[in-house]
């Protein structure tokens, strides 16, 4: 954490919080023995949204690293939103290029191709390996929203070997 710039008062408070964390599973009645865990936190933990995203802004660092798929959109932050004149208007533009939106433990990587989007997936798949990270498949949806106007082809992205 010390490598995103976290101060080390709030590492030293996140592992004492959770070093030595021992856990036990319920199935219906039956409670297992109680087990270290080396990774992860505890459900529901205030501080999960935190590291998460910690966690995340490494991955997407190494996912995109020299890299530039995604999307490219044009904003201006200059009080004219709803003038139709400076909508229209070159002036005061800037460009930004979205990789993904994230929200809560969700990441959502945007392409303008099926082509970009594979790659996406191959970028992040190969970093979140890189951090002994699991993604779960079955949790894992591809949507796929087509230009006006043209004719509905369904996306073909594969993933950790199964097509989505």
């Amino acid at each position: 954490m010390q490598k995103f710039g976290c101060p080390e008062r709030f590492t030293h408070m996140v592992r004492q919080l959770n070093d030595g964390m021992m856990v036990r599973v319920m199935d219906n009645a039956a409670v297992s023995e109680a087990f270290t865990v080396a990774n992860g936190v505890k459900q529901g933990c205030v501080l999960a949204p935190i590291l998460f995203r910690l966690m995340f802004s490494d991955i997407l660092a190494d996912a995109y690293r020299d890299k530039h798929p995604g999307i490219r959109i044009a904003y201006r932050m200059d009080g004219g939103f709803l003038n139709q004149r400076q909508i229209h208007s070159h002036s005061h533009v800037s460009t930004a290029n979205i990789h993904e939106l994230l929200f809560a433990d969700d990441c959502a990587p945007y392409a303008t191709t099926e082509g970009h989007m594979q790659r996406n997936m191959d970028l992040f798949t190969t970093a979140s390996e890189n951090l002994e990270l699991r993604i779960k498949t079955e949790k894992t949806v591809i949507m796929h929203q087509q230009p006006p106007n043209t004719t509905f082809n369904v996306a073909h992205i594969n993933f950790n070997g199964a097509q989505q």
